[in-house]
C-alpha cells in the first residue's frame, strides 16, 4: 500500500512542478510585456506634456498676455508734443528759447546760436546757423531770428516759409488768410518808410487785453493792459509784415473800427512773422 500511493503520487508531483513552472513562466512573459507598456505609457505622457508647453508657447507668443500701455502711451504723447513745440514757434517760444528767458553765453553756446555783430549791447540778435534758407531775392538768410534786449529773448521773427506757426500761417500766404486765421480781430498800420502803403502790418493781441488805448505810435504800458489768465507771465503780439498791399486812409485802424470795406481792400502776402512783446513789437527799427 505503501509503495503504491508513494509510486502514485510522482506523476502528481511532477504534474505541480510543471504547471507551476508553467504559472511562473505565464507570469514572467507577463510582466515583461507590461513592462514596456509602462515605459511607453510613460513616453507618451511626457511627449503630451511637451506638446502641451509647447502648444501653451505659441498661444503666448500669438495672443501675448496683456499690458498696461497708458504710460507707454502717455511718454510717446510727450515725446509728440516737445518735438512739436521745437519745430512750431509759439507763444512759448521756440527750440527751447521761451520769451523773457535769459541769455547768457554759455547757453547760446550750448544750442549752436550766434550774436549778430553788433555793438548795441542792450539789443541784438542771435540765430542758428543750421536754419537758414536761400530766398530768391536777399540770397542765403537766417530762418528764424531771435531779438534780445535788456539781456532777455524779447521777439522772435519768422522769414523762412517752411518755418511753421502756431496759427497755422506761414511767410508767402495771403493777408486774407491771416484775416481768417484771427477772426479778422487785428490793427492795420502802414509801416511808416513804405508812403506808398506797399508794405503794412496786421497785429493781434495774444495773452491780454487792453483796457485804455495807447496814443497812437506808443508802445503798450503795463497800466493799459490785462493778462487774460494767471499762468501768463508777459502780454504778446503778433505782427504780420505784408507786402504788395495798398495804402488806407489812416496810418492806423482798430480793430474795433474795421469796416467790411476796408477788409475787402486788404492785399498782398506776408513777407515775414513777428511774435514777441510789445516793446519789442514797436521797435520798428529793429536793433538798430
Amino acid at each position: 500500500m505503501l509503495i503504491f500511493h508513494l509510486t502514485s503520487s510522482l506523476p502528481i508531483i511532477k504534474t505541480a512542478v510543471i504547471s507551476t513552472l508553467l504559472i511562473g513562466t505565464v507570469q514572467l512573459m507577463t510582466g515583461c510585456d507590461s513592462q514596456p507598456s509602462s515605459s511607453n505609457n510613460d513616453g507618451t505622457a511626457q511627449t503630451n506634456t511637451v506638446d502641451k508647453d509647447m502648444a501653451k508657447n505659441d498661444e503666448m507668443s500669438v495672443n501675448p498676455s496683456p499690458t498696461d500701455t497708458s504710460a507707454m502711451d502717455k511718454a510717446q504723447t510727450n515725446e509728440a508734443a516737445d518735438i512739436a513745440d521745437e519745430q512750431t514757434v509759439s507763444p512759448s517760444g521756440y527750440q527751447k528759447l521761451s520769451f523773457g528767458q535769459v541769455i547768457t553765453p554759455e547757453l547760446l553756446s550750448s544750442l549752436g546760436m550766434t550774436k549778430a555783430k553788433s555793438d548795441n549791447e542792450q539789443c541784438y540778435y542771435v540765430s542758428n546757423p543750421k536754419l537758414s534758407y536761400m530766398d530768391k531775392e536777399y540770397g542765403e538768410r537766417a530762418a528764424v531770428l531771435y531779438q534780445i534786449i535788456d539781456g532777455k529773448v524779447a521777439l522772435i521773427s519768422i522769414q523762412d516759409p517752411s518755418i511753421a506757426f502756431y496759427k497755422d500761417i506761414n511767410v508767402g500766404d495771403s493777408a486774407t488768410a491771416v484775416m481768417k486765421a484771427h477772426n479778422d480781430e487785428l490793427d492795420y498800420e502802414v509801416d511808416k518808410y513804405a508812403v506808398d502803403g506797399n508794405y503794412y502790418s496786421l497785429i493781434a493781441n495774444v495773452n491780454f487785453k487792453a483796457i485804455k488805448e495807447s496814443p497812437l505810435g506808443e508802445s503798450l504800458k503795463d497800466e493799459n493792459i490785462e493778462l487774460n489768465n494767471k499762468q501768463d507771465k508777459l502780454p504778446l503780439q503778433i505782427e504780420y509784415h505784408i507786402k504788395g498791399g495798398q495804402k488806407f486812409n489812416d496810418y492806423k485802424i482798430k480793430a474795433t473800427e474795421w469796416t467790411a470795406d476796408n477788409k475787402n481792400l486788404l492785399k498782398g502776402e506776408v513777407e515775414s512773422i513777428d511774435i514777441g512783446i510789445p516793446e519789442a513789437i514797436y521797435l520798428v527799427e529793429g536793433c538798430s
